[in-house]
C-alpha cells in the first residue's frame, strides 16, 4: 500500500456527505417500498463512510502524511452534522 490515507480520507468524507444529503433529498413524506430500504442503505452508508474518513485521517495524521487532504475529512464532516443541527434548531424555534 503507498499509503494514501488522506486521499481515501476525503474520498471517503465526500462520498459520506452526498450519501447523507442524497438520502433526504429523495426521501417522500411517507416513503413506502423499496424506497424505504434505499433511504436506509443511503444513510447507514452515510455513517460507514464518515467514520472510516475518520479513521484513515487519524492514520494520516499519525503517520505524518504531506499535504491538507488529511484535515477534509473532520471538516467535511463537522460541516454535515453543522449542517443538521442548524436545521434541527430552525424547527424547534419555528414551532414557538
Amino acid at each position: 500500500m503507498n499509503n494514501s490515507y488522506s486521499k481515501w480520507s476525503a474520498i471517503l468524507a465526500i462520498i459520506c456527505a452526498a450519501a447523507i444529503f442524497a438520502s433526504y433529498a429523495i426521501a417522500p413524506k411517507q416513503p413506502e417500498g423499496m424506497m424505504v430500504v434505499l433511504i436506509q442503505v443511503l444513510f447507514f452508508t452515510a455513517i460507514i463512510t464518515g467514520l472510516l474518513s475518520l479513521i484513515f485521517s487519524f492514520v494520516g495524521v499519525r503517520k505524518k502524511e504531506p499535504g491538507y487532504l488529511k484535515f477534509v475529512a473532520p471538516v467535511i464532516v463537522c460541516l454535515v452534522i453543522l449542517t443538521f443541527l442548524i436545521s434541527f434548531a430552525i424547527m424547534v424555534v419555528s414551532f414557538f
